[in-house]
Formats: C-alpha cells, structure tokens, sequence
C-alpha cells in the first residue's frame, strides 16, 4: 500500500511540476473534411474524424510549441485513407484566448481502400503536409479550432500517374488537463 501511495503522490507532483513549468497536456476531437488532389482529375469530399492527444509546450506567455499525435479518417468519396499524425505545431497566442498555429504535419499511413478494395500497397506510406490553423483557449481548459492541413508530397507510389496529395480542413473541440 506505501508503494501505491508514493506512486499516486510522484505521478501527482510531476503534473504538478509539469504545470509549473508551462506544459500542458490535453486531448483533442473533431471533424475532417477532406479531399485529394490528383491533378485534372474531381475527386468528391469525405467526412472524416480525427482524435488524439497533445502538448503545449509554453516558450513564455505568447509562443509555445504544440507537438500532436492523432487518428485521422481521411481521403475522399470511396477512397478511404487512414493516418496517424503527427503536426509539430509553433502556436503564437494573443489577448490570452486567441492563438494561430502552423508546422509541418507527418502522416503514417494505417489503411488504405478503394471502393472497398486494399490499395495500401499503392500509396507511400507516409505523408508530409503543411499544417495552418486558428483557436481558442478557453477557461477550464476547453479548446478549440479550426485547421487547415495541405499535402506537399505525392502520396501515390506510382500507380495513379498524378501527384496525389491530400487536402484536410479539420474542426476540433478539446480539453486541456493541465
């Protein structure tokens, strides 16, 4: 029982120490909709989803650094492409609430369909993209967003003779624990 109370007393000090220091750790939710770019060719728009976790890391009171991991549905109509993301975000806050943030975002590729069918093979299996977005923080530690993620590498390992790049507006809720 003394381990389990130090244990609970450590885990409790090091949040402690980590708010103290200007880190933050949160959760995050919301929706994708997305597209492909694959040249000339129209690609229709996919709702998707995204969730996961993050760390702000507060430089001082106006610039941190939010690194990410994320779930993330995304593709287009009948294209389903499946990521874990990974944005490195530089977040610069103002009057308190408000913040921009932009980085790169790296994506792993999970799942790949086509109509139902495994194109995993088809597609790299990884991703880099340009990540812009704008939020708020909230009292109690409820944030918010809206981001815009722009592929700039061709996602296609030479199947679909276009660049192939994903395009991803994502909006998102969330909770800053500490």
């Amino acid at each position: 029982m003394k381990k389990i109370t130090l244990l609970g007393l450590f885990c409790l000090m090091s949040v402690v120490g980590l708010h103290a220091q200007g880190i933050g750790l949160g959760i995050k939710a919301g929706a994708n909709f997305a597209n492909v770019d694959v040249g000339s060719i129209d690609t229709d728009n996919k709702t998707g989803y995204h969730f996961g976790a993050f760390l702000d890391l507060g430089l001082n009171d106006n610039i941190s650094i939010q690194p990410e991991v994320l779930y993330s549905a995304q593709g287009a109509d009948d294209f389903d492409l499946d990521y874990l993301t990974i944005p490195v975000l530089l977040k610069l806050k103002f009057l308190k609430v408000l913040n921009v943030h932009a980085g790169p975002q790296f994506g792993i590729l999970t799942n790949a369909e086509d109509d139902g069918e495994d194109v995993k093979d088809r597609l790299k299996s990884a991703d880099v993209s340009l990540a812009l977005g704008a939020g708020v923080d909230l009292p109690l530690g409820l944030v918010g967003g809206v981001r815009y993620n722009l592929g700039v590498s061709d996602i296609d390992d030479g199947v679909y003779a276009a660049d192939t790049k994903n395009r991803v507006m994502q909006i998102y809720v969330g909770w800053k624990l500490f």
